[in-house]
């Protein structure tokens, strides 16, 4: 150990190496004070040598007394912790303590560095061989440690990864996920949060992530890291995905099944329905997986029992069973149910629940019993048919078709035909005239099973001939195809064939028309006032407007009202009961009014119309409705044989006039006819038409109207090439039209009158007093119904009265009847405007009073003219009145 005396020694030393230096810089600087104003390098090169000094010094006291003795102790300390025998170090007994000290704290810190290093490695063994994804990233997305597993996911080395020039989404596209939302996410209070994020890395590749985020904190709750765990659910998911469409597909194999599925304990109580069971029941799902519902309160007491006992025969190694049962449904009903039942077992071999799969066998029961009883009735029935036949006036006779042989005669048909059970062969068929015909009967029977009224000739137990109508059905007979025949003698009809004929068809225009009528009726009465109230102001507006867009949307409006107007009053014309009415008729505008009504019809069946119409056309001398009529009768037969072709559909119309003749004709490129139907197209009654689909008065009354006419109407038309109809009608006697602008001219104004107007339509009544107050008449009244047109009447004195003729309550010939009680006079001021000409007292009333009537829709300029020409007449008699 050093002494005393050499520790004080180089104490001096140190001591003295340490202030001789700084005594220089001190005295170097005073007099460098001194010496300033010289501006002499002198002061800053004796600071320079003092410091040099100083450092010289302070050198070799640290070499000699630190130094070497700290390195002799490192030395001494290695050896020891290495385990070798420690080497004398020979030092100052100043540093002896330290020396001690330090290698006793050296020894210790490299054991625990050592096993540090050794626990380390175990947990970065243990974090590199993980297949999750193991990263801390910072909250501005610098990462500070990833695995090995995350960097072959991201494809880059550790060392890229952990560059500071690195960011966490620089692996990933722009859509994979939100790292703002986690870190928004993780609280010091909840620093666990989990994420999946889906999308592309860089690299394209698509994957499907579950992070496990925990935020790290520091002291003052500063989020400063987020260690995460990730790994890829991609698999998993697509499994998930998997197994849920395979249930899904299950399940809707289940659900769709249009049998029963259900799982039933023993005791009853569903586990499962499908929807083909819930709507049998007519119940919902919940409704029959109630614990409270038991399958067996549904079957009748026997049934149950015959249940249970079915269940009880159910055994793990005989499973499956099958039973029909009869249920009372839910809804009362007792269906027929037929079940195949599998027992479930649990390892004790007790049942614990059946799956059954069932269906509705009650229309098949019900077939069943209805065939029993069929076959207990047939017996019946032919003993009735036996009673009947024999008592039925005409001749009925059942022959087998292959034979053919007589198998069955009533007693009429052995007196009448002279025929008997049992003939065969050409003894069988020696009635009939023509075999033929018969061949002709038998073809018709096997296409179509029944026949009716087939004419044909044959002869009589005295050898005579005889018409007949032979109507026959085909049925089976002791196991053979067989004939059922009815003949009628019809040869005394013949005579009252045409006459009958006629009878039907004036009875069936007769229906037709009254049923037309009745409802045409209402359509012109509900349809007219809407469309008075459109003609009425459109004309207004393009009578009194000053704005030229406006006058032509208005005559738009009008037109299109117009039209409507001109389609009602066909309907009310082909409607109309009236003796035919002759006068100039231009066929263009019969055509074109019929294409009218018919257009929507024909368009909606996808029919293209083809017209060419010349100009100019003479006018012919006919009626116009019955030329309607037929125009729009072959335009509608054109369309139903239309629907039996494929697009493209035409029907073309054309008219000519020349040689003192108008041409109209009407083709279709349809199925056309074959020659034996042509030729009696135009007999009355007879239609190709399905029953109810036609009546074949059609053709026949188009012929007789255009015979009338003094015209003729040819069809030329063969199978598979369309129909074509040709109207000849003369135009000679045509007869010319007054000129539109002579007949609507307007008579010389009248003066101002004052006029109530009647009627329930609010629209109505409010544009026809607009009109009249247009044309002068301030003074107009309007009256909602008779009654206050009465009370209007006695208040005060009218000049005119235009009235509704249908009102509710009291209507317009109540009105007259009361006006003729109250004032007699004013019966001859009343002007009548109506929808509704089709009904029989309306007709009756007008011919009885004579009162003047305007149909609706008005005519703006018509009803003007009418009411100045009835107030013109009013004020002539009134005048001839008082120079009398």
């Amino acid at each position: 150990m050093p002494t005393s005396s050499k520790l004080s020694r180089h104490y001096a030393l140190l001591m003295a190496a340490c202030v001789l230096p700084l005594l220089v810089l001190v005295a170097g600087i005073g007099f460098y004070q001194s010496y300033a104003l010289q501006q002499s390098f002198f002061p800053y090169a004796l600071i320079f040598v003092g410091s040099l000094v100083c450092v010289f010094a302070l050198h070799g006291v640290l070499l000699r007394e630190i130094v070497d003795p700290a390195t002799s102790l490192v030395d001494h300390i290695r050896s020891g912790a290495a385990g070798e025998p420690r080497a004398t170090v020979k030092t100052s007994a100043l540093w002896q303590p330290w020396i001690d000290m330090a290698s006793s704290i050296f020894a210790e810190n490299r054991t625990a560095l050592r096993e540090l290093a050794d626990s380390e490695q175990r947990y970065r063994n243990v974090v590199e061989a993980q297949t999750e994804y193991i990263i801390r990233v910072a909250p501005d997305g610098r990462m500070s440690f990833a695995n090995d597993a995350y960097c072959r996911l991201v494809g880059k080395a550790r060392e890229e990864l952990l560059s500071p020039d690195w960011h966490y989404f620089n692996s990933f596209s722009a859509d994979f996920g939100s790292f703002d939302e986690i870190i928004g996410r993780v609280t010091p209070e909840r620093p666990v949060c989990e994420v999946e994020e889906a999308g592309a890395l860089s690299d394209g590749r698509e994957v499907h992530i579950h992070w496990t985020d925990r935020g790290i904190f520091d002291d003052s709750g500063k989020l400063i890291e987020i260690q995460s765990i990730g790994r890829d659910v991609a698999e998993q998911k697509l499994a998930r995905q998997a197994l849920e469409a395979s249930e899904q597909r299950y399940r809707s194999v289940v659900e769709l099944q249009t049998e029963f599925v259900v799982r039933m304990s023993p005791e009853g109580h569903l586990s499962f329905v499908n929807d083909a069971y819930c709507r049998a029941c007519r119940m919902t799902r919940e409704e029959l997986l109630d614990p409270s519902w038991c399958e067996l309160d549904v079957l009748p007491p026997d049934e149950r029992r015959r249940f249970l006992d079915h269940l009880a025969r159910l055994t793990p190694q005989a499973p499956d069973a099958s039973m029909e049962l009869v249920n009372a449904m839910p809804d009362g009903a007792r269906r027929w149910l037929a079940w195949n039942d599998h027992g479930i077992f649990d390892s004790g071999g007790r049942l614990v629940e059946v799956q059954s799969v069932g269906r509705d066998i009650s229309d098949r029961v019900l077939a069943e019993q209805a065939r029993l009883e069929a076959e207990k009735l047939l017996a019946e029935r032919e003993a009735q048919f036996r009673a009947i036949a024999e008592g039925v006036p005409l001749p009925i006779t059942i022959s087998a078709i292959e034979g053919p042989e007589i198998l069955f005669v009533n007693e009429p048909a052995r007196k009448v035909l002279g025929i008997e059970v049992g003939q065969i062969g050409a003894e069988a068929t020696s009635t009939w005239e023509d075999l033929s015909r018969r061949d002709d009967l038998l073809r018709l029977l096997l296409r179509d099973g029944i026949v009716d009224a087939f004419e044909a000739g044959m002869t009589n137990m005295q050898g005579s001939r005889i018409d007949t109508l032979v109507s026959a059905r085909l049925i089976t007979q002791a196991g053979r195809s067989a004939m059922l025949a009815a003949v009628t003698d019809i040869t005394r009809q013949r005579e009252a064939e045409a006459e009958i004929a006629s009878q039907r068809e004036t009875l069936y225009q007769s229906e037709k028309l009254a049923a037309l009528g009745s409802l045409l009726a209402g359509v012109a009465h509900e349809l007219n006032n809407p469309l008075s109230v459109v003609i009425g102001y459109s004309s207004m507006l393009k009578e009194f407007s000053a704005d030229e867009a406006t006058v032509g949307r208005a005559d738009k409006i009008h037109a299109a009202a117009e039209r409507c107007s001109r389609i009602v009053r066909t309907f009310l014309a082909m409607a109309r009961k009236k003796p035919p009415t002759r006068g100039a008729v231009d066929i263009n505008e019969v055509v074109v009014a019929s294409l009218e009504l018919a257009a929507y019809s024909l368009r909606s069946a996808g029919i293209e119309i083809r017209t060419e119409l010349a100009e100019p056309l003479p006018n012919i001398w006919g009626d116009r409705d019955q030329l309607h009529q037929v125009v729009t009768n072959l335009m509608v037969n054109a369309q139903q044989a239309l629907l039996q072709v494929a697009h493209p559909r035409r029907l073309t119309i054309v008219t000519t006039g020349e040689d003192n003749a108008v041409e109209i004709v009407v083709a279709d490129n349809g199925p056309g006819m074959p020659e034996t139907v042509r030729a009696r197209a135009f007999e009355p009654f007879y239609t190709t038409k399905l029953a109810g689909e036609g009546t074949g008065v059609g053709l026949s009354v188009c012929q007789g109207i255009v015979t009338a006419h003094d015209g003729s109407i040819e069809l030329d038309s063969t199978e598979g090439g369309g129909a074509r109809f040709t109207i000849r009608l003369p135009s000679g006697r045509a007869e010319t039209a007054a000129p539109p602008e002579a007949a609507g001219r307007m008579p010389p104004t009248p003066s101002a009158a004052r006029i109530l107007v009647v009627d329930d339509d609010a629209d109505i009544a409010s544009m026809i007093a607009e009109m009249l107050r247009r044309d002068g008449h301030d003074d107009v009244t309007i009256a909602d119904d008779a009654n206050a047109a009465l009370k209007a009447v006695r208040e005060g004195g009218i000049d005119l009265l235009i009235s509704d003729i249908r009102m509710p309550g009291l209507d317009g010939p109540g009105l007259y009847r009361a006006l003729e009680q109250l004032r007699p006079g004013l019966t001859r001021r009343l002007l009548f405007v109506t929808g509704d000409t089709l009904a029989p007292e309306i007709d009756r009333f007008i011919s009885e009073t004579g009162a003047p009537v305007i149909e609706k829709p008005l005519d703006p300029q018509t009803f003007r003219r009418l009411v100045m020409e009835r107030l013109r007449a009013m004020e002539t008699s009134a005048m001839e009145e008082a120079e009398a």
